[in-house]
């Protein structure tokens, strides 16, 4: 869990391995929805409302979902935290969706890793990074 202002921001998520495989565009392929982890949806818990990306997230619980591109990736939270996978995934239970540019990394991150980051007293950022690929946007609590 990571406090920014008087926010506390969790991220749950099972993390897997690269284990020498091509995971964006191999094993996760490229414009389909993904759990943005292994088995159980992600899922984002925060006790403070954010604002992300010009839209309000408000208290609670949700899924994240992303969908991988070579130029842009979707990122998605979802009201729906408690799903397998993206089995049950339903996109009309979006609360935000907004397009994101990956950041490509030099060295490899074997292992799926989220870091939730304060930049300011009640700002930060959101960072998913694995593989070669680094996602990141900034949040402010409002």
């Amino acid at each position: 869990m990571s406090m920014i202002g008087d926010a506390h921001i969790h991220i749950d998520y099972s993390s897997p391995k690269v284990r020498g495989r091509i995971i964006f565009g191999g094993l996760l392929p490229f414009n389909e929805v993904w759990q943005s982890g292994a088995h159980m949806a992600t899922s984002i818990e925060t006790n403070k409302k954010l604002m992300i990306n010009n839209q309000i997230l408000d208290e609670g619980k949700y899924a994240i979902f992303t969908i991988p591109s070579k130029k842009n990736w979707t990122f998605i939270i979802n009201k729906n935290w408690q799903q397998h996978g993206k089995d049950d995934y339903n996109p009309k239970d979006d609360v935000i969706r907004f397009i994101v540019k990956p950041i490509n990394l030099d060295n490899l991150v074997e292992e799926l890793r989220y870091e939730v980051k304060k930049t300011e007293n009640k700002k930060g950022e959101i960072n998913l990074i694995w593989e070669r690929v680094k996602i990141s946007f900034p949040f402010t609590i409002i």
